[in-house]
């Protein structure tokens, strides 16, 4: 096949709506790759010549699906051409097909705009075919839902993904409905929604269970210890992956096995049981050892590291970091090296040698830019400060501090306009149930008018009693009406005052944050130009460090104090014996906050604040008893 005849096909294909130009470009270019490389084999050409009209979609579909996986590229010019003769004859149901393995091709290739494009087209015609209740049209739906989530545009992915899902119950398709309740928890999940997240996971386990499946049961209980993990119920979270693990033993899935492991090593670091954490990482490393798996074995060896620096057993970690490096350099990926060098300049700041930490955490730096790691670049800054100070070398430290805080503020504007979007893209879906069930009523209503105005046409009495019957309808549903637009007037005044009160403390808290850095640096710039002693400026950093922390706590509790304003006043009232850090302690239990968000913002261990938990639980008289502590504060 010549170049421009591919090039003519095409062309021929894209007449065909609603494929569209976005398409042709990414399929030309493989089409052209492949018929330079040698085309068609001389089989698929050998059965084409002798197959009839008919089957010539059916042919170029199978050899597509045989390849789709190995070499997704050919397998979109094979499901092109059954696309073309489908098309041709008006094949409803190989057309169909072939818009299914482009999308899926498509997906293969990292292409997931292409592929949405072919999946909704592929859902469409499966509509034409079975209607909206065939379980061609609920699983392309349902695959449409998952390309949005992955792509970020949640409130996309979750009107598909719910309507795959009722679907798929009324069908009876228990498969697709524990897939679909499993991405949905995936969505509530990273909505910080952990309640509703661990729901629709526990009703995929249930389903799965009942199915029978043990590699998407060991899945589902996979998926829920993340969450717990995320929570940071870290004992939870350990009791699942262990039953997760143990199902993936039984099924001999050595894959599975190493993802289990690592994730059960993670959890126990983040508890701080580095014994435990090194025990798991080591079985996952041998395990990808021998799969021959050496990009993961890079990233691994860099764990084990960095659980060695956490226990202050130096010899070890630099022994893991020059065995993990060269790995790490051939196979890994620009956030592996980003990791890796963030380690070794971790490694060298514990150790005193603070020209070399400086130079990895340049190094980690370049790699967390270029590949958009914000978090990485906060902690490299700030290691970066703490380098350049212990040093000697006050001024550096000072254009970095600078930098940190420039970035810290512009991360945290950037988080809070994400968690607004999330608010608001779960408020339209809410908003949209509503409108709903208002049709619903309405469609009822109008029914009833129907029904009562047949009935009036037999008798006087009856069209009399009909009015009268119609107009209490009417007026209940008025009142009914005007009743829930009121409340949900209510609902969005209240919804503005937080949002302006936000805005508000926010704004607030980032100019007196940025005047008192400007006074504190305007000082520390100046004892440096006099030649003040070296305790003066880092008496000044301590200003500095100890006044955001001042701070962050008063910009909080601002903020608490204006949405819950009694819950100081009740708390104070039953337990009058609680100290302040208790009586914040509670305030972030209040808000529902993980262990270790509330470590992050009082700078403290996640160890502390779990032992801070457990005399709180004494104090209110909650040590001997089941109560969960989050649900006592919430409902005192």
């Amino acid at each position: 096949m010549t170049n421009f005849t591919v090039f003519c096909r095409m062309l021929r294909i894209l007449t065909c709506p609603p494929l569209g130009l976005f398409v042709f470009f990414p399929i030309f270019f493989l089409s052209v790759l492949s018929a330079s490389a040698g085309g068609e084999s001389d089989s698929i050409k050998q059965i084409i010549a002798s197959a009839k009209q008919i089957d010539r979609a059916r042919i170029f579909n199978d050899f597509a699906a045989k390849i789709l996986e190995n070499k997704p590229e050919q397998a979109i010019l094979h499901a092109t051409e059954a696309l073309q003769h489908a098309r041709k004859i008006k094949n409803l149901r190989e057309e169909a097909r072939a818009l299914f393995i482009l999308a899926e091709a498509s997906y293969y290739l990292d292409n997931l705009k292409v592929a949405t494009g072919f999946y909704l087209e592929s859902a469409n015609i499966e509509k034409k075919l079975g209607g909206t209740e065939s379980e061609g049209y609920i699983n392309r739906i349902g695959d449409v839902g998952y390309c949005y989530y992955i792509t970020d545009h949640h409130l996309e992915a979750l009107k598909y993904l719910q309507e795959s899902l009722v679907l798929s119950i009324k069908g009876g398709f228990k498969s697709q409905a524990a897939s679909m309740y499993s991405n949905i928890g995936s969505i509530y999940t990273e909505w910080g929604d952990y309640n509703l997240g661990l729901e629709n996971n526990i009703k995929a386990l249930e389903i799965d269970r009942a199915i029978g499946d043990p590699v998407q049961i060991s899945t589902d209980l996979n998926n829920i210890g993340k969450i717990y993990e995320q929570w940071g119920k870290y004992d939870e979270a350990v009791i699942y992956y262990k039953e997760s693990l143990d199902i993936a033993r039984s099924v001999g899935n050595q894959s599975m096995i190493a993802i289990r492991l690592n994730n059960l090593g993670i959890v126990y670091k983040a508890w701080e049981k580095y014994s435990e954490a090194l025990n798991y990482f080591l079985q996952t490393l041998e395990i990808e050892h021998s799969q021959g798996k050496m990009e993961k074995v890079g990233r691994r060896l860099s764990y084990i590291a960095a659980t060695y620096l956490s226990m202050e057993q130096y010899d070890k970690c630099l022994s893991y970091l020059n065995q993990a490096s060269p790995i790490v350099k051939k196979e890994g990926l620009g956030d592996d090296l980003s990791r890796l060098y963030n380690t070794f300049g971790r490694y060298y700041l514990s150790t005193g040698d603070y020209v070399k930490a400086v130079e990895y955490f340049h190094f980690s730096q370049d790699y967390a830019i270029k590949n958009n790691l914000k978090p990485m670049q906060i902690g490299n800054l700030q290691s970066l400060a703490e380098a350049y100070e212990k040093s000697g070398n006050p001024f550096l430290a000072l254009k970095i501090m600078k930098q940190f805080i420039v970035l810290k503020d512009s991360v945290f504007t950037t988080e809070s306009d994400a968690r607004l979007t999330e608010f608001q893209a779960r408020f339209e879906s809410e908003k949209m149930r509503l409108d709903n069930e208002m049709l619903k009523k309405d469609a009822e209503l109008k029914w009833n008018v129907y029904l009562m105005s047949g009935i009036a046409a037999f008798t006087l009495v009856v069209i009399l009693l009909s009015i009268i019957l119609i107009l209490r309808l009417k007026a209940r549903n008025t009142k009914q009406a005007r009743f829930m637009a009121e409340q949900q007037s209510k609902r969005l005044e209240m919804e503005l005052e937080l949002r302006n009160k936000e805005l508000t403390c926010n704004a607030m808290s980032i100019i007196k944050r940025n005047e008192t850095v400007a006074e504190m640096m305007e000082t520390l710039e100046i004892a440096i130009r006099n030649g003040e002693p070296a305790d003066i400026v880092n008496a000044v950093f301590a200003k500095i460090r100890n006044g955001d922390r001042a701070t962050s706590w008063k910009e909080f509790e601002l903020r608490f104090t204006q949405v819950h304003k009694d819950f100081y006043e009740k708390l104070n009232e039953c337990y009058p014996n609680l100290s302040p850090n208790e009586r914040k302690l509670c305030a972030f239990l209040r808000l529902n906050m993980t262990t270790k968000d509330i470590a992050s913002i009082t700078h403290q261990s996640v160890h502390s604040i779990n032992v801070a938990r457990t005399r709180l639980r004494k104090k209110i008289n909650l040590a001997n008893s089941d109560e969960n502590l989050v649900n006592f504060l919430f409902n005192l």
